[in-house]
């Protein structure tokens, strides 16, 4: 079976770790399915084919256009593709081949404020749903976001299958003093700290995280809170409200961070901290676990799922009760050691290695479907 992956989001920083990592892990899979692997231009080197049974396709087709659908089920079909895979929910609604989707959440139906466009949220509706009924098969990353697919888009939950991803081989424990040192200096981190990594969304929560802070250092905790990753429109909001919680000197936004500096960050840090509302999934829990570092998080959607025992857990919606459990995970060593231990415990429930297989199951189980065991052996 020649099976297609459309990769032309892979350079962003959310669904991009998912496709390179998946697909990685696919392509090195002892399989006799050949594949094509579509990237934009720009991103040809993001994925190693190996010599393994691939060839790459670069492809400036850009996301959410009409072209896209015109010339994608024209590109499947020249190159006689049999399934396409897109690891992001978008898939040509004009059919050429079977197709599976990756729905990782449904964020912007369930949080409206993180897509104030009335127009772009009406887009991002009828282009999923559109996915979802069309789609052979649903893959999904979580039983939260399954029942979430579910609940929003009216699929029939025997259609959704749960793949739990792996961790990037990028995030583990960094030990070198002098790694640790620099990257603490470059960032212009002085004291022990508290870390949270991820985009800017009124989801994420980062301000709950501030406020817990505040009360935590009003409280003779000696730290610094640094978050990671790009903040964009929301760096002169978080400014403003470390200004009024005097809490500024103690702020550092590092902006957008490469993995490897992110992998440092993890293992320098004293917590990990996560007061979201809303994930599909959690890759930065996981990540901050995997590089043995305490981990303390909302204990909403799909976070305790994927944290399992292995983390603290406190409501941020209430600022004493999240500042006290910051507080006692921060001063704790006891509790700090447990918590390692059982995040390096709980990281090898996920494999690169079993997603790809059971992703590799799932293709065969369409192909089955559709024309027959004998057409694909």
């Amino acid at each position: 079976m020649r099976i297609a992956f459309d990769l032309r989001r892979i350079r962003n920083p959310g669904i991009g770790r998912y496709m390179q990592c998946l697909v990685e892990a696919v392509l090195a899979q002892a399989t006799e399915h050949q594949f094509l692997v579509i990237l934009p231009p720009d991103a040809q080197e993001m994925i190693a084919i190996n010599g393994c049974r691939a060839e790459k396709l670069s492809s400036e087709l850009q996301y959410y256009s009409v072209r896209e659908q015109l010339e994608l089920p024209r590109l499947l079909r020249r190159h006689r593709v049999d399934l396409l895979h897109s690891p992001h929910f978008m898939m040509p609604l004009r059919r050429t081949c079977p197709t599976v989707v990756t729905i990782h959440d449904v964020i912007y139906l369930a949080c409206k404020n993180d897509l104030p466009s009335w127009a772009g949220r009406a887009y991002y509706r009828k282009m999923m749903s559109a996915s979802a009924a069309k789609a052979d098969r649903i893959i999904t990353v979580s039983e939260f976001s399954k029942s979430e697919i579910v609940r929003w888009l009216k699929v029939d939950p025997a259609r959704i299958e749960v793949i739990h991803s792996g961790i990037s081989p990028v995030f583990q424990r960094v030990t070198d003093p002098l790694r640790l040192e620099a990257v603490r200096s470059k960032y212009g981190i002085r004291k022990q700290f508290i870390l949270f990594a991820g985009i800017y969304k009124p989801r994420k929560n980062h301000a709950a995280l501030l406020r817990a802070f505040q009360r935590m250092t009003a409280d003779g905790v000696c730290a610094q809170l640094v978050i990671a990753g790009p903040v964009h429109e929301g760096e002169r909001e978080l400014k403003k409200l470390a200004s009024e919680l005097k809490i500024s000197d103690d702020l550092v936004l590092t902006g957008r961070v490469d993995d490897g500096d992110l992998a440092a960050l993890y293992s320098a840090a004293r917590v990990y901290a996560c007061p979201s509302l809303y994930e599909g999934f959690g890759f930065t829990v996981l990540e901050a676990m995997a590089c043995g570092t305490p981990v303390l998080c909302s204990p909403a959607t799909s976070l305790p799922e994927v944290a399992g025992d292995a983390a603290l857990y406190a409501d941020p919606r209430t600022p004493e009760s999240f500042s006290a459990a910051l507080c006692r995970i921060f001063t704790d060593d006891a509790l700090r050691a447990k918590l390692i231990e059982k995040g390096l415990q709980n990281c090898r429930r996920f494999s690169w290695q079993n997603a790809a297989a059971k992703t590799i199951a799932v293709y065969e189980s369409v192909a089955e479907k559709i024309h027959g065991k004998a057409a694909y052996a």
